[in-house]
C-alpha cells in the first residue's frame, strides 16, 4: 500500500512550485533530488525533459506525466477539506499533472522499499505539455525501447483514454492592396474582403461525431479609414480519422483560392500536421488489461474518446501504444480544480501492482 502521508506531502510540495509552461526547472531539480534518493539513474535531455530508467523483468513500460501547469499557476496554495484537495486562492490547484507526478513518485518509492520486483522501467517526465506538446514531440526515440506505456493525464478516476484526433494547424496569410477607404476606396483589394468571402464558405464548428474545425485568430487592419492590405488567419481541422482532416484542410484551401481569385489578392496557404492521432479497440489486450486493474480495485473503467491532445500522441507518433489514465482529479485548468486523497492512494495502489505484472 502506499504511504498517504509521504504522497500527500510529495503532492502538496509539488503544487507550491511555480512551473509555467517553458519554466519547469524547478520541478525538474525537485523531482531529481527524488531520484537521487531512490538511486535512479537519470538524465534530462536536449530540451529539459526527464528520463529515468529502472532495471526489471520482463519487457519495459512507460510511465509519464508532465511538469508543466496553466495559469493562472503562481503562488498556489491548497486548502483540504476532509478528503478534498482545492485551491484556497483564484489559481489552479495543479493535479494537472502534479498528481500524476506524485502517484508515479509514491509508486517507486513503494517498489524500491519493499524490493518487489516489476518490469523494467522508463520514466519521463515532459515539459511544455500544455502549450502544444513540445517536450514530448522533441523525445529522441532511441532513449525509449518500450512499446507500452502508461501516462497519467486524464481526470475522472477509471478513465481510460482510447481516441484523441489528428491536429493540423492552418496558417492563410492574404496580401490584398492598401488605398484611403474615403477618397480611392477601388483601388484598394481588402483582404478582410477576401477572408469574409471564404469564410463564408466553410462549416466551422462540429462537422460530424469525429470531426471539427475552427478559425481561432484573423487579424487585419491597422487604420479605419484605409483598405486592409494584410490579413492573417490561424485556423485548425482536426478528426479521429486522418482522411476526414485532410478533406477538412482542402475545404479551407479551395475556399480561400477562391476567394483570393475572385478578388485579385496573393496567397500563402500552408496546412501541418501538427498532432497524431490514435484510436485503440476497446478489446484490445493493453487496454483491458489496464481495465482489469482498475476492476482489481474497484474502480469502475470507463473507455473515453477525447477531443483534445496529450503527450500520448507524440509517444504513439513513435510507435509506442501509450495510453492515457486518469490521474483522479476533476475540472483541471480552472481555478475549480480539485482532487481526492482517497483517488491519489487507488491510483498509487493501480500503478504498483501493475508494475508488477
Amino acid at each position: 500500500m502506499p504511504n498517504q502521508p509521504r504522497l500527500l506531502k510529495t503532492f502538496l510540495d509539488l503544487i507550491e512550485i511555480d512551473s509555467p509552461s517553458g519554466k519547469e526547472e524547478k520541478v525538474s531539480k525537485f523531482i531529481e533530488q527524488k531520484f537521487k534518493e531512490l538511486k535512479i539513474k537519470f538524465k534530462r535531455d536536449q530540451v529539459g525533459n526527464l528520463i529515468a530508467k529502472i532495471p526489471g523483468k520482463g519487457e519495459p513500460l512507460l510511465l509519464s506525466s508532465h511538469m508543466d501547469t496553466v495559469d493562472p499557476c503562481f503562488g498556489i496554495k491548497a486548502e483540504i477539506k476532509g478528503d478534498i484537495i482545492k485551491s484556497k486562492g483564484e489559481t489552479i490547484l495543479g493535479a494537472d499533472d502534479k498528481a500524476g507526478i506524485s502517484e508515479i513518485l509514491e509508486a517507486l518509492t513503494v517498489l524500491k522499499e519493499k524490493k518487489l520486483n516489476h518490469r523494467p522501467l522508463e520514466i519521463i517526465f515532459t515539459r511544455e505539455e500544455e502549450t502544444g506538446i513540445i517536450g514530448a514531440s522533441k523525445l529522441n526515440k532511441k532513449d525509449i525501447k518500450a512499446k507500452e506505456g502508461l501516462v497519467l493525464d486524464g481526470e475522472n478516476i477509471g478513465e481510460i483514454t482510447i481516441a484523441s484526433p489528428f491536429i493540423y494547424q492552418i496558417n492563410i496569410k492574404i496580401k490584398g492592396r492598401s488605398a484611403h477607404a474615403g477618397m480611392e476606396p477601388e483601388k484598394g483589394i481588402s483582404a478582410i474582403k477576401v477572408a469574409s468571402d471564404a469564410i463564408s464558405e466553410l462549416e466551422v464548428g462540429r462537422i460530424d461525431n469525429e470531426t471539427t474545425n475552427n478559425i481561432g485568430i484573423l487579424q487585419s487592419g491597422k487604420i479605419r479609414n484605409g483598405v486592409p492590405e494584410d490579413a492573417l488567419i490561424k485556423a485548425e481541422a482536426r478528426s479521429h480519422d486522418l482522411k476526414k482532416a485532410k478533406e477538412q484542410v482542402n475545404l479551407y484551401q479551395k475556399a480561400f483560392e477562391k476567394a483570393a481569385k475572385k478578388h485579385k489578392a496573393k496567397l500563402d496557404f500552408k496546412a501541418e500536421l501538427n498532432c497524431h492521432g490514435y484510436k485503440y479497440d476497446q478489446k484490445d489486450k493493453f487496454i483491458q488489461k489496464i481495465a482489469q486493474g482498475f476492476e482489481d480495485l474497484n474502480i469502475k473503467p470507463s473507455y473515453v474518446k477525447i477531443g483534445g491532445a496529450s503527450d500520448v500522441n507524440a509517444f504513439v507518433k513513435l510507435g509506442i501504444k501509450a495510453v492515457d489514465i486518469s490521474y483522479g482529479g476533476k475540472n483541471c485548468h480552472t481555478t475549480r480544480e480539485s482532487i481526492r486523497i482517497s483517488y491519489m492512494m487507488k491510483i498509487t495502489e493501480f500503478l504498483i501492482k501493475f508494475l508488477q505484472s
